[in-house]
């Protein structure tokens, strides 16, 4: 007997292309947080005039969208434009000023960065923006262990947006007083899925990833009511593609 007998396309294959079912996706077609998305691009918007633009703190429960998003209107700025530089970064992972200076020269471009202090990182990182504008974000902002980077980028980067995620609201009561008067922004607050809004999502990936006809309704409620409960979309997406690989 062979576990792995037969290949894609065969019969009895369910998925059209399971990568729509990964939470790190980013879909084309975001459902349900287009007012979101559209308040984050007005804020770099004034980027593109060759004016300052606008800081954004995002906040919310896990699950719901927030980082899927940002990430989307970042990948429409990308598409559409090279006078502002996008740039993403994952505070759970880069949770120091001297991390994160390291991660944005990578991002930018600039790979030297052995063996050199945050000061310098920081002048090259300079060096680069200001001949742009750039849109800094930094997501799970609540596992930083200081806010050096966020005093200097405000201080000494000409036009930049900064857009802050994290699933807790009260973290902002926390910041320094020295970067809360620099940083002043708007605050823009995910809201819960409802359960229609956790069925409409869900049914969009199906679509994307299923072949026609693989899911009942009874099966696919079962999926929606779980996911609701959870108030977690991923949890949704995660059932979606174990029952396909089980049914396989």
């Amino acid at each position: 007997m062979s576990w792995f007998k037969g290949g894609v396309g065969e019969q009895g294959r369910l998925f059209k292309n399971e990568g729509w079912l990964d939470p790190e996706f980013i879909p084309k077609m975001l459902p349900f947080r287009e007012a979101q998305q559209t308040h984050v691009a007005n804020s770099i918007k004034p980027l593109l005039q060759g004016r300052n633009g606008r800081n954004v703190f995002v906040c919310g429960p896990p699950g719901i969208g927030k980082t899927a998003a940002i990430r989307w209107v970042l990948r429409d700025l990308e598409e559409n434009t090279d006078d502002v530089i996008p740039v993403y970064v994952n505070c759970w992972q880069k949770n120091t000023t001297f991390q994160i200076y390291v991660e944005l020269c990578n991002q930018l471009g600039y790979k030297f960065t052995q063996n050199k202090r945050s000061d310098e990182l920081f002048t090259i990182i300079k060096g680069i923006v200001n001949k742009r504008a750039a849109v800094f974000v930094f997501d799970e902002i609540d596992k930083v262990e200081d806010f050096d980077f966020l005093y200097a980028l405000m201080a000494d980067v000409y036009k930049r947006t900064l857009v802050l995620i994290t699933n807790y609201k009260e973290w902002l009561g926390d910041v320094e007083d020295r970067i809360m008067s620099r940083l002043t922004p708007d605050v823009l607050e995910f809201k819960q899925y409802n359960r229609d809004e956790f069925a409409g999502i869900l049914k969009q990936r199906i679509a994307l990833a299923f072949l026609p006809n693989v899911w009942n309704d009874d099966a696919f409620d079962a999926v929606v009511e779980k996911a609701a409960d959870a108030k977690d979309m991923r949890v949704g997406l995660f059932l979606l593609r174990e029952a396909g690989y089980a049914a396989e």
